[in-house]
């Protein structure tokens, strides 16, 4: 027995680490969505930066929410 499953759909084995990825991704889009017409980014002094950090942020909670 294994301390994290793996997830079979279709035939296709994932771990359970690529849906915490897809959903922290979808989240970002769509935060990042309601972000940018705020004007936040007017704030930032580099956008990429900020949206790899946003993105690890929320994947971290959600990794933190699941396990």
């Amino acid at each position: 027995m294994t301390l994290f499953p793996v997830i079979v759909v279709f035939g296709l084995s994932f771990p359970p680490i690529f849906f915490e990825l897809l959903l922290s991704l979808a989240l970002f889009w769509g935060l990042r969505k309601v972000l940018v017409p705020t004007g936040i980014y007017d704030f930032v002094w580099h956008p990429a930066l900020f949206n790899t950090a946003l993105y690890c942020c929320l994947f971290w909670l959600i990794t933190r929410l699941f396990v």
